[in-house]
């Protein structure tokens, strides 16, 4: 008996070790890719905490939901640091994740920006990701950064529906954090949503100048409740404090980027939710092949990177709520266009084929500056158009040969293009000779306000910025934070809107301080990098501490600036990527307010004749303050005031002075 138990023992080794010997490693002829030797490695930091019902939780429990999906820890591994508001911090931890080796770093807010453009270069292996934005550096040529935005307009103008739906004493109000990103987008697309449903409803927006002062965002809801509102919402992880305050009052509230129901079940109706799995399911795949960055990506209703959340505790009529949904789905079949910055809704003309846009432009569609204003605008009409397949853009840049643009103008109409685009005032009278000659073509111009009626041509819009209302925002804030008393300004030639804008300027700053000195300097080109640079070596020699300029030349002052620590205000382009630690705030073009309208137009079968002007009322003008500047709460608050003025009337802007 002991022998057969001996020899069952011996037979059991021989096949553990013949087990073992099979699983040794082989030459793999499948042709199948190794699996990873461990699990992805994905670290996240963030503003606020993970548990905020807010911006931060809105992307880790993204995180959460992938990992469950990639098959849980094992196959994913998620840390993070969580309320790093402090820019340095953050930047500190996401140097130390990267030299860890985590596959994928998320920088989750864009203050990081800045720290994103000295790290990465240093981890060429490593992927970043950050957002809300959807510059990924690879103009600078960073190749390993992801960025993602929101689309919070979509969800905020559902919101805003509702909440006129629902309002009886048809005040609502609105408690912001800092008037920027995608926290800007989900308000203004509330506006539009609330008065697309009521013009004459009240909606009063309080930005309190912080994402996080708790506080702060409940006496701003206690101000607006003392004003007779029954409904609010807000944005950011501070508007917890305004939640309490509603819920005391017994008002209703409209969430966003998280579902907020658990905090107060009985008046939460709604909540618009970031779904930001549908970037990073992308972002982990590209990385896992190889790909590092150089992609953006933007959620919305479509995508399902966004989602009306209704709160099943809240009692909403059906009729509400169909309504609500009649107007999600109106939205993602393009029937319904949310109008973003202009914060108005507007619904675009349908063509029975692909509606064709050529332009043709000074410089690059990435100069950050007048070219790339126009080629954005076309951008995001196309986008709300449906895509591709609704609107096609060709784009011939560079052109400021005006023989080379003529020509190309030409072909453009020749080809069969519906709108053709001469995007320079330089280019004027070539379409005073190519416009006739192809009648049922539109044509459209600027900056200007000539159309050529008066010379029989009836086939042409023309479009002008009033760009010294920006100007004089920009002015005002400049003369503000300067502390040598001494401006510059580098201008390209002295016309057009050009010249508006420094005429503009200069008024903003006298308005706070005649004594100040503000030097112009014409450097009589728009594209002389070089020369601008020059002439703003200049300002700083003669002491100029805060410098502005505008047209595609001044990326070359903009280096000056930064190498000498000077201020710098930019025009028609958003030029904070460029020197995020120097540029405090841009007036930026928004073409496409003038789009709209010349769609419409061309689709009632009105091929020009009308001259079109942007401006801050119109929300053709935006002044978007720089996220990665530290800019005191009380010159921001002096620049919107002076925004609403010039608005309102209440400041006309002097440029004779």
């Amino acid at each position: 008996m002991k022998s057969y138990k001996w020899m069952t023992f011996l037979l059991l080794i021989a096949l553990m070790l013949g087990a073992c010997a099979g699983a040794a490693p082989t030459e793999d002829t499948t042709g199948a890719p190794d699996e990873p030797a461990g699990p992805f490695r994905v670290a996240v930091v963030m503003p606020s905490a993970i548990n905020d019902l807010a911006f931060s939780q809105s992307m880790y429990d993204a995180l959460l939901t992938v990992q469950e999906r990639m098959g849980g820890e094992e196959k994913m591994e998620i840390v993070f640091s969580e309320s790093m508001f402090v820019v340095d911090d953050a930047a500190a931890a996401i140097r130390d994740y990267a030299s860890q080796g985590f596959d994928l770093v998320i920088a989750h807010g864009s203050q990081y920006g800045s720290s994103l453009q000295e790290i990465a270069p240093d981890f060429p292996e490593t992927a970043f990701a950050w957002g809300t934005t959807l510059d990924t550096f690879e103009d600078q040529g960073i190749t390993n950064v992801f960025a993602y935005e929101a689309a919070s307009d979509q969800g905020g103008f559902v919101n805003g529906v509702l909440a006129a739906t629902l309002s009886e004493s048809g005040v609502i109000g609105v408690v912001g954090p800092i008037e920027t990103g995608d926290a800007k987008l989900y308000v203004d697309g509330f506006v539009a949503g609330a008065q697309s449903v009521n013009p004459d409803i009240d909606v009063n927006v309080n930005w309190i100048g912080s994402f996080s002062d708790v506080a702060l965002s409940a006496e701003a809801a206690n101000t607006h409740i003392s004003a007779g509102a029954d409904v609010l919402t807000g944005t950011a992880q501070m508007v917890v404090g305004a939640v309490g305050v509603a819920e005391e009052a017994g008002a209703l509230w409209f969430g966003t980027q998280a579902d907020q129901s658990s905090l107060a079940p009985d008046i939460v109706v709604a909540n618009q939710v970031y779904r930001w799995e549908v970037v990073l399911e992308d972002v982990i795949e590209l990385v896992q092949s190889g790909t590092y960055g150089a992609k953006s990506y933007r959620i919305n209703l479509a995508n399902g990177g966004e989602e009306i959340v209704f709160n099943p505790g809240f009692d909403l009529p059906e009729d509400v709520k169909t309504l609500a949904e009649d107007t999600i789905a109106g939205i993602i079949d393009g029937s319904i266009v949310v109008g973003g910055s202009a914060a108005e809704a507007q619904t675009l003309p349908s063509f029975e084929e692909t509606f064709r846009v050529a332009v043709v432009m000074p410089s690059a569609i990435n100069d950050l500056a007048f070219s790339q204003s126009m080629y954005d605008a076309l951008v995001t009409i196309q986008e709300r158009m449906g895509g591709e397949e609704k609107m096609e853009i060709v784009f011939s840049e560079s052109m400021f040969v005006v023989d080379d643009a003529a020509a190309a103008i030409r072909d453009y109409a020749a080809s069969g293009y519906d709108l053709v685009i001469a995007h320079g005032s330089q280019y004027g009278s070539s379409l005073q000779e190519i416009a006739p000659d192809f009648p049922e073509t539109s044509f459209a111009w600027g900056t200007t306000v000539d159309t050529f009626t008066d010379q029989g041509i009836t086939n042409v819009f023309a479009y002008e910025a009033a760009s010294d209302e920006g100007g004089y925002v920009n002015g005002v804030m400049a003369a503000t934070l300067s502390e040598s008393g001494v401006i510059g300004v580098v201008g390209p030639i002295e016309t057009g809107d050009a010249k508006l804008y420094v005429d503009g300027f200069v008024a903003g700053v006298s308005s706070v301080d005649p004594r100040i000195d503000v030097n112009v300097n014409w450097i009589g080109s728009f594209s002389d990098v070089a020369l601008a640079a020059e002439a703003a070596n200049t300002h700083l020699s003669a002491g100029a501490d805060v410098l502005t300029g505008t047209a595609q030349m001044v990326v070359g002052a903009i280096g000056a600036a930064e190498e000498n620590g000077a201020l710098w205000f930019g025009t028609q382009s958003d030029q904070s990527s460029l020197a995020p630690d120097i540029v405090v705030a841009n007036q930026v073009y928004r073409w496409e307010v003038v789009l709209e309208e010349i769609l419409t137009l061309i689709s009632e079968g009105k091929y020009g004749g009308q001259a079109f002007v942007i401006d801050l009322a119109n929300g053709g003008e935006e002044v978007a303050f720089n996220p990665g500047f530290d800019l005191p709460a009380d010159v921001q608050a002096l620049a919107e005031e002076t925004i609403q003025g010039i608005i309102d009337g209440s400041i006309t802007i002097d440029l004779g002075g």
